[in-house]
């Protein structure tokens, strides 16, 4: 059996559109079930359900051998991971965006704070940085900082709070991930799975 780490959220939603897409009925029904369930086992695939940040550790770990995670995760953070391969599906990008009279930015909110200050710090700009996990749409808002960077798909909700992007910083995409040992030690068994829903 082989473990796959799948993140929550907005990158499942794609994840399963790509598999209808697909015409794969044996994995879409299981992973599109209203379930508190944290995994789920179709065939002798191990599904587990993770927060995007968590995906590579399990990976990286061992708990899980390869995993699906969006390239937003693994440029912000360093992981001991295989980064095999780019995925059709989960595209939006990071952009620094704020309120449309705002001037000169001093300081900006992000949950990407390694990402912001390598784009702040190539532009020679400086800038100071305020970490928050939340909305960080509402910290220009109420004046905490004049701008944010952010991911955008969309563009919706920067929209329906007022704000406007600035400038396109790099496209995300989902990514397949692997970990260094067992990519090779359950290779038969994961280029199965990978190549049944498309991949390979």
């Amino acid at each position: 059996m082989i473990t796959v780490a799948l993140t929550k959220g907005r990158l499942f939603k794609d994840f399963t559109a790509y598999l209808e897409d697909n015409d794969l009925p044996q994995y879409i029904k299981p992973l599109s079930e209203e379930t508190r369930s944290l995994y789920t086992v179709v065939d002798n695939v191990k599904f587990i359900f993770a927060k995007g940040p968590d995906v590579p550790t399990y990976v990286e770990s061992g708990v899980a051998d390869i995993g699906i995670v969006g390239s937003d995760i693994i440029v912000e953070d360093v992981f001991n991971i295989l980064n095999v391969s780019q995925l059709p599906f989960g595209d939006c990008h990071f952009s620094v965006a704020g309120l449309p009279e705002q001037g000169e930015l001093k300081t900006i909110a992000t949950k990407y704070t390694n990402v912001a200050s390598k784009y702040f710090r190539e532009k020679k700009m400086d800038v100071s940085l305020v970490h928050l996990n939340g909305s960080v749409e509402l910290a220009p808002l109420l004046g905490l900082t004049d701008g944010i960077v952010d991911i955008v798909q969309t563009g919706n909700t920067l929209k329906d709070n007022g704000l406007i992007e600035y400038e396109k910083i790099m496209d995300i995409h989902a990514r397949l991930i692997a970990n260094k040992r067992t990519f090779y030690t359950k290779e038969d068994e994961i280029y199965k799975f990978l190549t049944e829903i498309g991949v390979f």
